[in-house]
């Protein structure tokens, strides 16, 4: 990890105990150092502010709704055919029960729902009446 002396000057030994040197690390300088001694000597962590190297990281932001249901959740799981990865496919798309029974209501067409045609049947047959 990389740290920064932003204090005074300080001495720091780098190596194994035996066959080891002395360096001293003046106030600015940056030095490549195991996170817990650099933190032992007092030393600040070097941020890198979105760049890694040369290249420019762009992060993002995931906008998720938290209104899932969770007991939604455990009542598709125990329906037989609907495993937890399913389970976790049909929350994405609808959050909340009010919402899959509303759009299998709504809907006439064959294939109304993005998931597949078994599941489709299954969940047609319980929220469907």
């Amino acid at each position: 990890m990389e740290f920064i002396n932003k204090g005074s000057p300080i001495k720091i030994r780098i190596g194994e105990l035996k066959g080891c040197h002395w360096a001293t690390i003046n106030k600015g300088q940056v030095v490549d150092l195991p996170r817990e001694s650099g933190i032992s000597y007092g030393f600040s962590v070097k941020t890198t502010e979105g760049q890694l190297g040369n290249q420019v990281v762009e992060t993002k932001q995931i906008e998720t709704d938290n209104k899932t249901d969770k007991s939604f959740f455990k009542e598709l799981i125990k329906i037989k055919g609907i495993g937890r990865k399913t389970a976790d496919d049909i929350i994405k798309i609808f959050p909340v029960r009010e919402e899959l029974i509303k759009k299998i209501r709504s809907s006439t067409d064959k294939n109304a729902l993005p998931i597949r045609d078994d599941i489709e049947e299954l969940l047609k047959e319980i929220y469907g009446r």
